[in-house]
């Protein structure tokens, strides 16, 4: 009986790296140890439902299980962070979401479908990266100026942007100006990450304009 229990464990904490390794490979979060380790905690206390369940022989094997969904929902939701018009972090929890449902699922003796949601999230993983790439290779170069108040710092805060985005900026210059700054840019980027750049850029403070143009 406890061969099955740590079998299911390591079955769990190979799922879960499974899907951690590809999420370490982009260098996107939650990585390798986060994911077996949520996997293998969701197993364990599946298993330990399960147990207790049988030894007090009530009805419900999951009571103890469902806990999990909830833990994870805070887990999850601390993850996500809100930048302005933007939300990052969703993938993430998600991710999260998927590792303890799969420790759910091996924990209750499902393992055929615990591989088989593995391998599409892995491909999914994979694919949405190839996709990703192909946009980007469709991108096109938009040029912009953008009219500050008297502080320079507000070129710090649009290259803060770029990075977040994932844009590729070609070139940048601060000029002075009699009553501020003009910063003129260049970047390569999609059309909507461009709407979202236009709309960013101007919440910033001291920001007064910003004018684009398609190249």
């Amino acid at each position: 009986m406890e061969i099955e229990i740590i079998l299911k464990i390591l079955l769990s904490a190979v799922l879960g790296g499974i899907i951690g390794l590809e999420r370490e490979l982009v260098q996107k979060e939650p990585g390798l140890r986060t994911n077996i380790l949520i996997a293998v905690a969701a197993t364990l206390i599946t298993v330990i439902s399960f147990k207790a369940a049988e030894a007090a022989n009530t009805g419900n094997p999951l009571q103890l299980a469902a806990h999990i969904v909830t833990g994870i929902g805070l887990l999850g939701a601390g993850v996500i962070i809100r930048e302005r018009s933007t939300m990052r972090g969703l993938t993430a929890a998600a991710t999260i979401w998927v590792a303890a449902a799969l420790g759910i699922a091996v924990g209750s003796g499902y393992y055929l479908a615990s591989f088989l949601v593995t391998i599409f999230m892995a491909l999914v993983f994979t694919g949405l990266k190839y996709i990703s790439i192909v946009l980007e290779n469709q991108s096109q170069f938009y040029s912009y100026i953008i009219s500050t108040e008297d502080s320079a710092a507000v070129l710090i805060e649009v290259k803060k942007i770029i990075r977040e985005l994932s844009l590729k900026y070609i070139d940048a210059r601060l000029r002075k100006i009699d009553d501020g700054y003009e910063i003129e840019i260049a970047i390569t980027t999609s059309k909507n990450k461009n709407q979202v750049f236009v709309e960013r850029v101007m919440q910033l403070h001291g920001v007064k304009e910003i004018s684009s143009e398609h190249l």
